[in-house]
């Protein structure tokens, strides 16, 4: 028989109160009239989704995107670590990696590749979205035959990717 928590929506391993790792990397102002304009990258939030072009007329105001946020901050919502048997086709996988980066960042503009990087003889890969990693994990899989293992930190915006 199962017991329950008398909290099952509690953290246990942060402060009452605070609700992920690192608070100000997703933190939400009040919505405001016109448009957001990503100081950065140059995307522009209208209407509550973010988008490339040209922003609408109107109020425009300044800020950050949270892709462009997560880069400066260094905190990857994805993580790949991929092991050193891959660096012999190191050249194909940063192609591919790339390419899968590319068509995702034309769908989705705040999904993107922030570094890829040798790092103890593993390849790590981070990315600002965790559908990004499992993009890659998914084109990797299927052009190398190997499953990778998904560990999503509970309940969090955070994918960590390895193939050990």
């Amino acid at each position: 028989m199962t017991t329950r928590r008398s909290n099952p929506g509690r953290k246990y391993d942060r402060p009452r109160g605070v609700t992920a790792r690192n608070p100000r990397v997703l933190a939400r102002g009040p919505k405001a009239a016109g448009a957001l304009v990503c100081a950065d990258c140059g995307l522009f939030q209208h209407a509550g989704r973010w988008r490339r072009g040209k922003p609408p007329l109107g109020a425009l105001r300044a800020g950050r995107c949270p892709a462009c946020e997560r880069v400066r901050q260094s905190y990857p919502a994805g993580t790949l670590r991929l092991p050193g048997d891959f660096l012999r086709h190191r050249t194909e996988v940063l192609r591919m990696i790339r390419n899968v980066a590319r068509a995702e960042s034309d769908e989705h503009p705040l999904e993107r590749l922030m570094a890829a990087e040798v790092s103890d003889g593993h390849l790590v890969v981070t990315t600002t979205g965790v559908h990004l990693a499992r993009a890659i994990a998914s084109r990797l899989a299927r052009r190398f035959h190997r499953k990778p293992r998904l560990c999503y930190a509970d309940g969090e915006k955070l994918l960590h990717v390895s193939w050990e």
